[in-house]
Protein backbone atom coordinates (compact mmCIF):
# COMPACT_ATOMS: atom_id res chain seq x y z
CA UNK A 1 0.00 0.00 0.00
CA UNK A 2 0.68 3.49 -0.47
CA UNK A 3 0.01 6.83 -0.79
CA UNK A 4 1.54 10.37 -2.26
CA UNK A 5 1.07 12.86 0.72
CA UNK A 6 3.84 14.32 2.83
CA UNK A 7 5.62 11.04 3.65
CA UNK A 8 7.33 10.28 6.19
CA UNK A 9 10.64 11.56 7.34
CA UNK A 10 13.70 9.08 8.14
CA UNK A 11 13.46 9.62 11.94
CA UNK A 12 9.87 9.20 11.84
CA UNK A 13 10.01 6.04 9.68
CA UNK A 14 12.55 4.51 12.51
CA UNK A 15 9.90 5.95 15.03
CA UNK A 16 6.88 5.07 13.59
CA UNK A 17 5.97 1.18 15.09
CA UNK A 18 6.38 1.97 18.61
CA UNK A 19 4.14 2.12 21.04
CA UNK A 20 2.08 5.44 21.71
CA UNK A 21 4.47 7.16 18.79
CA UNK A 22 1.83 9.31 16.51
CA UNK A 23 1.87 11.47 13.53
CA UNK A 24 -1.45 12.83 14.47
CA UNK A 25 -2.56 15.62 16.67
CA UNK A 26 -5.25 13.32 17.87
CA UNK A 27 -4.01 10.01 17.47
CA UNK A 28 -2.54 7.45 20.37
CA UNK A 29 0.33 6.00 18.46
CA UNK A 30 -1.26 2.32 19.24
CA UNK A 31 -2.74 0.98 15.74
CA UNK A 32 0.46 0.25 13.58
CA UNK A 33 2.45 -0.73 17.06
CA UNK A 34 -0.47 -3.86 17.60
CA UNK A 35 -0.31 -4.78 13.70
CA UNK A 36 2.94 -5.50 13.80
CA UNK A 37 3.25 -7.60 16.57
CA UNK A 38 0.25 -9.46 15.70
CA UNK A 39 2.20 -10.02 11.87
CA UNK A 40 5.56 -10.97 13.81
CA UNK A 41 3.66 -13.27 16.34
CA UNK A 42 2.46 -15.05 12.70
CA UNK A 43 5.79 -14.95 10.93
CA UNK A 44 4.81 -11.96 8.64
CA UNK A 45 6.74 -8.86 7.93
CA UNK A 46 5.64 -5.01 8.15
CA UNK A 47 7.87 -2.63 6.76
CA UNK A 48 7.79 1.11 5.88
CA UNK A 49 9.71 2.93 3.48
CA UNK A 50 9.88 6.28 1.65
CA UNK A 51 7.72 6.48 -1.92
CA UNK A 52 10.05 9.12 -3.72
CA UNK A 53 9.50 11.54 -4.44
CA UNK A 54 6.81 11.71 -1.82
CA UNK A 55 4.38 9.54 -0.22
CA UNK A 56 5.19 5.99 2.28
CA UNK A 57 4.84 2.57 0.96
CA UNK A 58 3.97 0.34 3.61
CA UNK A 59 4.85 -3.43 2.82
CA UNK A 60 3.35 -6.35 3.91
CA UNK A 61 4.94 -9.86 3.72
CA UNK A 62 2.97 -13.08 4.12
CA UNK A 63 5.05 -16.43 4.35
CA UNK A 64 3.42 -19.16 3.01
CA UNK A 65 3.76 -22.64 3.39
CA UNK A 66 3.40 -25.77 1.34
CA UNK A 67 0.73 -28.51 1.82
CA UNK A 68 1.69 -31.76 0.21
CA UNK A 69 -1.69 -33.35 -1.88
CA UNK A 70 -1.40 -36.02 0.38
CA UNK A 71 -1.32 -34.45 3.44
CA UNK A 72 -4.26 -33.93 5.46
CA UNK A 73 -6.24 -31.19 5.57
CA UNK A 74 -5.74 -28.65 8.73
CA UNK A 75 -9.27 -27.33 8.44
CA UNK A 76 -10.09 -31.18 9.40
Amino acid sequence: MCDSDTGLDAHQAERLFEAFYTTKPNGMGMGLAIYRSIMQTHGDRLTVRANEPRGTIFEVELPFERVEADSPSPMH
